[in-house]
């Protein structure tokens, strides 16, 4: 009984609970967020696409080329208004094909990866119509009908437009004809070779050369006048040109007319020849020469004093190794020995 009457006072009495009916208000909470700031200028983007591997870029040129016959004067016919002038006939022809490498006698590659995909597009072709190693219907074998593997050039001035496909592949071959087409009039004129027999000129190049040739000679006429009545500075200078030597008894208007006919053929050389800043010093071995101060052995210049070779140990005493030791600083004293003899003589 004791138990049950304690149970009874542990088990509270719900009717003396209050229970809080208020409502109770509700409060949002805002969660912060990380701020994100616009940039001050909209990113500017490419305006076009770049190019796709897949699309070759345009290699046509809006340019016209001429490809010059070059005359070269042989034994037989010395006058370029001959019928055969210059070695060719007025009617003849030349062809000219692709070379091929003498290692493995495969045509030369004329065009690059991009210009053999952009002229495939440009003239319609399948693809890989102008690859080299093409064991059928090769478009650079002379004997394909539908290729262009050869081409024909005459004695009168060949044009070329380079916007065409057909006429930028024929540049392209002529101009892989290293030996016997020079690329350019200034390839021609600075680097000659007795094999060419053609000269490709691009648009305007030959009025620019031409001003260029013009401004050269002004120049030698300028530096000419410097020595025009120096007899000996005007045989040095031909003899420069000419690879052999002249006599003291050369008359002046003749040494002056030849420096005259070097200048007008090639001004270039002229202008070299007469601003070399050794060319004093040739003057001075050339007199010392003819005064028996200095001795020449087998092109070997030496002092007639002692014997000694006029060049550095090492060297060999060349007119223009000769010319270099006696400029030198540390024999300035042999250059004022010389110079002081000739007085005497």
């Amino acid at each position: 009984m004791a138990n049950k009457k304690r149970v009874e006072e542990e088990i509270p009495n719900l009717e003396n609970i209050r229970i809080d009916t208020t409502p109770v208000e509700e409060k949002v909470v805002e969660i912060p967020r990380a701020k994100i700031e616009e940039p001050e200028e909209p990113v500017q983007r490419p305006t076009q696409q770049p190019t796709s591997s897949d699309e070759p870029v345009n290699c046509l040129r809006n340019e016209k080329i001429v490809v010059r016959f070059v005359p070269s004067p042989n034994a037989m016919v010395q006058s370029r208004s001959h019928v055969l002038g210059g070695g060719m006939a007025e009617s003849a022809t030349r062809k000219f094909t692709v070379p091929r490498l003498a290692s493995t006698g495969n045509f030369k590659n004329v065009l690059t990866n991009n210009e053999k995909a952009f002229l495939e597009k440009a003239m319609g072709l399948e693809y890989n119509a102008l690859n080299i190693y093409r064991r059928h219907d090769n478009f650079w074998d002379d004997s394909n009908p539908r290729g262009i593997g050869k081409v024909t050039l005459y004695k009168q001035d060949n044009y070329f437009d380079l916007s065409s496909p057909i006429d930028y592949i024929k540049y392209k071959i002529l101009l892989a004809n290293k030996d016997t087409i020079a690329s350019s009039l200034q390839e021609l004129e600075e680097h000659p070779k007795a094999t060419y027999q053609f000269v490709i000129i691009s648009e305007n190049a030959e009025t620019q050369m031409n001003l260029s040739k013009m401004d050269a000679t002004k120049r030698c006429y300028m530096e000419y006048g410097k020595i025009e009545n120096d007899k000996d500075t005007l045989r040095v200078v031909i003899e420069t040109f000419e690879g052999r030597p002249t006599t003291a008894q050369t008359k002046l208007d003749w040494l002056q007319g030849k420096i005259n006919d070097y200048i007008q053929k090639d001004p270039r050389r002229f202008l070299a020849v007469i601003q070399d800043e050794l060319l004093p010093t040739k003057v001075l071995i050339k007199r010392s020469l003819e005064a028996g101060l200095i001795g020449m052995k087998n092109d070997a210049y030496y002092l007639r004093s002692d014997g000694s070779p006029l060049c550095e140990i090492g060297e060999e005493s060349t007119l223009n190794n000769a010319a270099k030791y006696i400029a030198s600083v540390k024999h300035q004293q042999l250059k004022y020995t010389l110079e002081a003899k000739l007085k005497e003589v």
